[in-house]
């Protein structure tokens, strides 16, 4: 069952609705996964404009035997959360809706109303971005089907 039934779709206009992260465990490929997803959204079937699905994955540099980030790696990969938060999330451009980590990497996800404005951004993450290498993908999802799986 599709869990956005009977929902509306958010209006720009009507942001930033706040935070209400939640933390979910399990496995993948039986390594351990934990998802952090913004479950503001959750009673919304998107928002208006935000068409593209943003991913940002960072691979681990030494991973536990687990596929987890270290104590130490876990500090940078929040400096690079904060970074990417910081640029994407400027005018309310890109929304922030969950952090995935497992088998040796940690995907940040983003939806945009500008994908060519995340490109550029993501290049300049990239010349800041000193001990790890990120990459991006971008998809069409007008109707967080992304989201829907995490939440």
């Amino acid at each position: 069952m599709w869990p956005f039934n009977g929902k509306k779709v958010l209006k720009r206009e009507n942001l930033p609705i706040g935070e209400d992260w939640r933390l979910a465990e399990g496995t993948h490929d039986g390594n351990p996964m934990f998802v952090r997803t913004n479950a503001a959204y959750r009673g919304f079937k998107g928002v208006q404009g935000y068409a593209h699905q943003v991913g940002i994955a960072v691979p681990l540099v030494d991973p536990e035997p687990s596929g987890l980030p270290s104590t130490i790696e876990n500090a940078e990969l929040s400096a690079i959360e904060d970074n990417l938060c910081g640029l994407l999330q400027t005018a309310n451009e890109s929304i922030y809706v969950a952090a995935i980590t497992t088998s040796g990497m940690r995907e940040f996800v983003f939806y945009t109303r500008d994908p060519e404005q995340v490109k550029q951004k993501f290049e300049q993450a990239r010349s800041s971005i000193q001990n790890h290498e990120i990459q991006l993908m971008i998809q069409p999802d007008s109707e967080w089907n992304i989201y829907a799986r995490l939440i």
